[in-house]
């Protein structure tokens, strides 16, 4: 992925230790932008019920747009968004197997069980529950059959997920 864009999607399992690994094609896509080997995540933009993650190049860009949007304003909503956008993302640490540790708060923030669904967002790419990410409303058919066929190769049911 020498373009240096978050394109596609995996799924992966959450270990005993809580420990997940990045798909291979997302850790290229940093190496090519010469990303160290941290991640941010936090909170899904928009309200959406899944974590994001993202590396330094689009901690600055997220950071010039929030500013273009507020400058120097001292409304409540410009420290709300800067508390979920800044204040409520974690930095975590891509060992060498390519693998993270997702901590309790993160788990519960994304509401991240036994498996990650990892998708693509181009400067970015998020993290979700599979069976979450299948009950969008919004959710392309297309993209729920895409789920459903990962899943069922990995012998999860995508209509019960599996108690914690």
């Amino acid at each position: 992925m020498s373009n240096g864009l978050f394109l596609g999607y995996g799924l992966n399992a959450v270990d005993a230790k809580s420990r997940l690994s990045i798909p291979a094609d997302f850790r290229e896509v940093m190496a090519a932008r010469g990303a160290d080997k941290a991640l941010f995540i936090g909170p899904g933009h928009g309200g959406a019920d899944c974590l994001v993650a993202y590396d330094r190049h689009y901690v600055s860009k997220a950071a010039q747009e929030y500013s273009d949007r507020h400058g120097s304003s001292t409304e409540r909503a410009r420290f709300d968004e800067a508390g979920v956008l800044f204040g409520a993302a974690a930095s975590v640490k891509i060992d060498d197997a390519g693998r993270i540790v997702l901590s309790a708060a993160l788990k519960s923030l994304g509401d991240i069980g036994s498996h990650v669904w990892f998708v693509g967002g181009l400067d970015w790419f998020e993290l979700w529950n599979p069976w979450r990410y299948l009950v969008r409303d919004t959710l392309d058919p297309r993209v729920a059959r895409l789920v459903r066929a990962e899943m069922a190769a990995r012998g999860l049911d995508p209509a019960q997920e599996p108690a914690a």
